[in-house]
């Protein structure tokens, strides 16, 4: 894979689906998908869902970035250890000052099959598992089928989120793209597939 190309994909990519998050909400059509797509509360998908957002949180892919953070130190690979550190800790951290500043509200409490305390948007549940999976997928060697991999992932935890009641479809929409963008981003600054 070029890494020049790939990383003008992300950054391109990102920046449309932030851009169609913010049309979406301003349209006010989040409030019909979210009705349409939250899972019903005896249904049979409930607990996949829950173990996806489990898996998609700080709990699940703050481990996975620091085991494979780890591993790269292990293998003498201290550089790109510390580029997952940084891309993926300082996106994180930015997603949690953006919902600070924007301060959207969720989806109705009623709505949860989830506990959540945070705002609402952009989703650090989608942004995480974004900038995580894609970065371990460009660490790993950059291959289309594990950057496609870290998209499905990334693309079940955001729909998990919506699924469960506790975002609005522009919230994940807005957390993927973020991620998106970041770690294109992040491409420039001395990161993976330098060679490329």
């Amino acid at each position: 894979m070029d890494s020049r190309r790939f990383r003008s994909m992300s950054i391109l990519a990102g920046a449309l689906l932030l851009i169609a998050a913010l049309l979406l909400w301003g349209a006010g059509i989040d409030v019909g998908l979210h009705r349409d797509w939250r899972l019903d509360a005896e249904g049979p998908w409930v607990q996949p869902a829950r173990w996806l957002s489990l898996f998609g949180g700080l709990k699940g892919m703050g481990p996975i970035g620091l085991a494979a953070a780890l591993w790269l130190l292990w293998r003498h690979r201290g550089r790109d250890a510390l580029w997952l550190v940084l891309s993926v800790g300082s996106g994180r951290l930015m997603v949690e000052g953006i919902k600070l500043l924007i301060r959207r509200s969720r989806p109705p409490m009623a709505d949860h099959l989830d506990a959540v305390s945070s705002w609402s948007f952009p989703s650090s549940h989608s942004a995480g598992t974004m900038m995580t999976c894609l970065a371990l997928a460009l660490l790993a060697g950059g291959r289309w089928l594990a950057v496609g991999v870290a998209l499905v992932v990334a693309g079940l935890v955001g729909w998990s989120r919506v699924a469960l009641g506790v975002h609005w479809p522009s919230d994940v929409l807005a957390g993927w793209g973020f991620g998106l963008l970041w770690i294109g981003l992040w491409m420039r600054q001395g990161g993976p597939m330098r060679s490329g």
